[in-house]
């Protein structure tokens, strides 16, 4: 059985929807904020930056003792899944932590939104940046289906969040 990368994209956007569903609008929310700006701030290549800036620290101290032979170690590519890591359980921290418990439906089903749009950013970034090759069959998807599921599940949502709100009335 071959497991293609839709598959994988699909069960690990699932696994992101439930656990938004679960957690909530107003935790959820939080979270998805967070992640996305950390995979922005990835993407745009701010890990390679901040990894440079601290291994170059070290040569501060070459006027106080400019015989010391400090070397400039060069990026590691593993910084930016240490931050995405970071800062991914950071995120579900504060959103747990400073959101609000689910108090109805709609605020799960909006969870189950967020948790999507979370997922999504967090597979792209992974399979896009960290596990560019396919040793684990699972390549990124392309930017029409990212792009295109992203508008398709935030379409179905809002109507399935609009036609809960008109029933409830």
């Amino acid at each position: 059985m071959i497991v293609s990368a839709n598959q994988c994209f699909l069960v690990i956007m699932l696994i992101a929807a439930v656990r938004g569903y679960m957690r909530g609008w107003h935790r959820e929310i939080i979270t998805c904020a967070i992640t996305l700006g950390t995979v922005l701030f990835l993407t745009i290549g701010g890990g390679d930056a901040v990894a440079l800036a601290l291994s170059s620290i070290p040569n501060l101290f070459k006027g106080i003792a400019p015989n010391m032979n400090l070397e400039v170690v060069p990026p590691n590519p593993t910084f930016n899944l240490v931050v995405l890591v970071g800062f991914t359980i950071l995120a579900d921290f504060a959103g747990s932590h400073y959101g609000t418990a689910p108090k109805s439906t709609q605020h799960r089903l909006s969870g189950l939104l967020a948790g999507l749009v979370t997922g999504l950013a967090l597979v792209y970034y992974i399979t896009s940046h960290l596990i560019s090759s396919t040793t684990l069959n699972m390549t990124s998807p392309s930017t029409a289906l990212a792009t295109s599921w992203i508008i398709a599940l935030f379409g179905v949502g809002m109507m399935v969040l609009l036609l809960i709100a008109l029933v409830r009335k």
